[in-house]
């Protein structure tokens, strides 16, 4: 059984390294059989988190993630997340492709971990990724628009 202490560290290296884009050091504290509730069926586990920030990061190169509070009790851990970066890439998603825009985006994130046996076992998020897409062009509402 690990500590809540034990168990925000475990979240804030994993963070560190998607900020440093070490995927290794980040695939280094999640299950293998991690269950991602926020991502598509076929990108589960330690496998689909490689497709995801593969995808991510060749769409926007210089993303940055930033934990800005972090709260744990019991086995979970949750993650208010700051995400910036500008889209220099195509977004390539399941069933859309996004030009880059070469815009910036700044957004936030609530992340919850389920920790187990010390690793990142399961993943919930709510994430703004309207905002996100709204702010790089995407998304059919524009600044101003009400």
């Amino acid at each position: 059984m690990t500590t809540t202490s034990e168990n925000k560290n475990l979240v804030r290296r994993f963070v560190d390294a998607i900020d440093r884009h070490d995927l290794e050091a980040a695939i280094e504290v999640v299950a293998s059989d991690l269950v991602n509730h926020a991502a598509l069926p076929e990108a589960q586990g330690a496998p689909g988190l490689r497709l995801i920030f593969s995808k991510l990061w060749a769409a926007v190169p210089d993303q940055r993630s930033s934990c800005e509070d972090l709260i744990a009790e019991g086995d979970r851990v949750v993650c208010r997340l700051r995400v910036r970066g500008t889209q220099t890439g195509t977004f390539q998603m399941a069933t859309l492709s996004l030009p880059a825009t070469g815009r910036e985006f700044s957004t936030e994130h609530i992340h919850v971990f389920r920790v187990s046996a010390g690793k990142l076992a399961e993943h919930w998020a709510g994430r703004d990724d309207f905002g996100m897409l709204r702010q790089l062009g995407h998304a059919p509402f524009t600044e101003g628009a009400r």
